[in-house]
């Protein structure tokens, strides 16, 4: 029972999570269960498993706890069904960095076209030319808009991308980035610069580029995304960052106009980025003229 000291809870919140190497989503549930606690709520975080498809699962558990709301992060295994018991039950769910527009449901995503498309123009404007592309093959929302960002520097300058310089992998994960990055390091005239939509996939570039005895940033720029491991790497990487702190209150803005209108329109909104410089991208020479001497 609550004091007078301690002011009454009004009721619990789900979060689920995946589990995943990249540690993005728990500091981006730390922020959600900040969300939670400082708008009056109690919180329960549940993990789906790798591999082993188990979100059906824990929807399930949600509510038969009776929950008031649920947050959804990054989950590509959610299901029309799930949703459907979500609104069977009259709970109302928000997704974070990915969104489920066809289903209705509130989110909160990544600025990530602009994002990409900043590195890229960084790059330029530090002279580089043979700009590449290491990300998770574009099928679903965030790795379409990665892929469209790093193309629409290119398109706002005039130039054509150079297609043979990107690779596409199928995961996020640190033996796709090594491979990538053997594949690009063996070409006549590899990338001088490379944009990786994940720190993880930067890490396997730079296991390659290690192999090759290429340095980073003399032989190789490079710039990785989600700022969880970049500082860590060896040497430390440039990185786009999510500002984090700001999904919890958020997230739990948009459960609690949702909870208060069951009807109303379905809401977007977006997560601003951060570019974290760690001196990973050399700035290239300018050709030197060229002067003939008489004597």
């Amino acid at each position: 029972m609550p004091t007078n000291d301690t002011p009454a809870r009004k009721g619990l919140i789900g979060s689920l999570v995946r589990q995943s190497h990249n540690g993005l989503y728990y500091y981006i549930n730390e922020s959600i269960v900040r969300g939670i606690l400082a708008a009056g709520y109690e919180q329960v975080t549940m993990e789906a498993q790798a591999g082993m498809r188990t979100e059906g699962a824990l929807i399930d558990r949600f509510i038969d706890m009776g929950v008031s709301g649920v947050i959804i992060t990054s989950n590509i295994f959610m299901t029309p069904d799930m949703f459907d018991r979500l609104r069977a039950a009259h709970i109302p769910a928000v997704a974070v960095e990915r969104e489920y527009l066809s289903e209705g449901i509130d989110s909160l995503i990544v600025r990530d076209v602009s994002a990409c498309r900043d590195v890229v123009e960084r790059m330029m404007r530090a002279g580089h030319e043979r700009i590449g592309l290491v990300a998770m093959k574009p099928k679903r929302g965030v790795e379409k808009q990665r892929y469209e960002g790093f193309l629409s520097a290119f398109h706002a300058a005039g130039i054509r991308p150079d297609y043979d310089l990107i690779r596409l992998v199928d995961g996020y994960d640190i033996q796709y980035g090594r491979i990538a990055g053997e594949s690009l390091f063996a070409l006549p005239k590899p990338p001088t610069a490379l944009l990786c939509t994940a720190d993880l996939l930067a890490a396997g570039v730079m296991q390659a580029a290690f192999a090759r005895g290429l340095r980073v940033p003399d032989d190789l720029s490079i710039v990785g995304y989600d700022d969880v491991i970049s500082k860590w790497l060896s040497p430390p990487i440039n990185s786009v960052g999510l500002i984090v702190s700001e999904i919890g209150a958020n997230v739990m803005e948009l459960l609690e106009k949702r909870m208060a209108d069951p009807d109303r329109p379905t809401e977007c909104r977006m997560i601003d980025t951060v570019y974290a410089d760690r001196g990973s991208v050399r700035t290239l020479d300018r050709k030197k003229e060229t002067v003939i001497r008489f004597e």
